[in-house]
């Protein structure tokens, strides 16, 4: 199949209800842009407002610091410890790319996480996968739109422990496919690479983080050799698919005594994180709509907070936490996002291993938008 043609596989039979308003997209000379406004991870990463450049704190980390792979905490004691993570989550939203317009009509959109991590001594290595999957009214039944990303790193301690580095490469890849037979129908990948540390100082409650991602962007130029635009059923393709490079530092400050309540363990996070800008790019709703809605026209600034506290010692953990998410569209404004949940510890288990879990509520709410999430995983003390 030619790239590009799974766009039209999935946009051609789609039925949207957009607003746009901008030019019509008259040749090829044009890029989609996939990245993504609300913060997407795990359960205890949304809850603390995305927040976790600083800390770096199991497989979940990869899509926010690569050095995470290899951080360990004090209760990591053997020679070999390891995480997983495994998760889906349904989002609900009017507006779930803020772009100030009605959204196509998905039949099912959600959100999926598979990683694991392994490390040994001072080395770490994992692998984490995040997509988001939806199925669009109008496309064939069990016809998926896929957008992944998937990060291998690797990493290492240094300085008995008190600095963590990591590097990896990062995968897209976006597909169309069948889901009974999970058979592939078309597909555009593309990889980069990033980078990130984590600085303990004496191991104590301080941890500064930084972490860099390289932009991504698909070398598979299509055939417009006649100087009529690639076309299919009307829709004219886009030259190239982005993901734009991303810059961020982050601090974390956590004690097992809180300053204000006595033996009751807390930590607050803060992130800041620059996404550089997209070249003649629009979303994937302007392709739907043929029209020109510019995207990321200029680099963003996004400010995360977010804290934890044990209110039950060894019991329940309540987190709460806030990131405003920028406008990536001209004309329309940014938003702040709350977030907030709580993680309880549920049971414990002696198979493979001695493990307490916990089980996982988080929500995420802003304009437009409304994001759940539930997880069941191991309970760290």
């Amino acid at each position: 199949m030619k790239p590009f043609l799974f766009l039209v596989l999935l946009f051609c039979c789609a039925e949207a209800r957009s607003e746009i308003n901008g030019p019509p997209i008259t040749d090829n000379h044009y890029n989609l842009d996939v990245r993504q406004g609300p913060v997407m991870g795990s359960a205890r990463q949304v809850a603390l407002g995305g927040a976790y450049i600083g800390v770096a704190e199991g497989i979940t980390a990869l899509n926010s610091n690569p050095a995470g792979v290899a951080y360990r905490l004090e209760r990591s004691t053997t020679e070999f410890d390891w995480d997983w993570t495994v998760g889906v989550n349904d989002l609900k939203s009017n507006d779930f790319d803020n772009n100030g317009v009605s959204p196509p009509d998905y039949r099912t959109h959600h959100t999926r996480a598979l990683g694991l991590m392994g490390q040994y001594g001072a080395w770490g290595i994992g692998v984490l996968n995040n997509a988001e999957i939806l199925a669009l009214e109008g496309l064939n039944s069990g016809d998926e739109y896929v957008l992944s990303v998937t990060s291998l790193a690797l990493g290492r301690q240094f300085l008995d422990r008190e600095l963590t580095v990591g590097a990896g490469i990062r995968a897209t890849m976006t597909k169309l496919q069948n889901q009974p037979f999970d058979a592939t129908i078309g597909k555009i990948s593309a990889t980069g690479w990033d980078v990130g540390a984590v600085w303990n100082p004496d191991r104590g409650p301080y941890r500064l983080g930084a972490a860099y991602s390289s932009s991504i962007s698909t070398d598979q130029p299509i055939d417009n050799t006649s100087g009529v635009p690639a076309a299919v059923n009307s829709l004219i393709l886009p030259q190239q698919v982005i993901l734009p490079a991303t810059l961020g530092v982050g601090m974390y400050y956590g004690v097992g005594s809180a300053p204000f309540w006595k033996d009751h363990k807390w930590l607050v996070a803060s992130d800041l994180l620059f996404t550089a800008a997209s070249e003649n790019a629009v979303g994937v709703e302007s392709v739907l709509a043929q029209k020109i809605q510019p995207i990321g026209t200029h680099t963003t600034t996004s400010f995360r907070i977010g804290s934890e506290l044990e209110t039950l010692s060894g019991r329940l953990r309540l987190r709460l936490g806030s990131y405003y998410e920028p406008s990536n569209f001209e004309g329309v404004s940014s938003r702040t996002h709350l977030t907030g949940g709580f993680e309880v510890r549920m049971f414990h288990t002696s198979n493979f291993g001695e493990y307490d879990w916990g089980l996982t509520f988080t929500a995420d709410s802003a304009r437009d938008y409304l994001g759940m999430f539930v997880a069941l995983g191991f309970w760290y003390f």
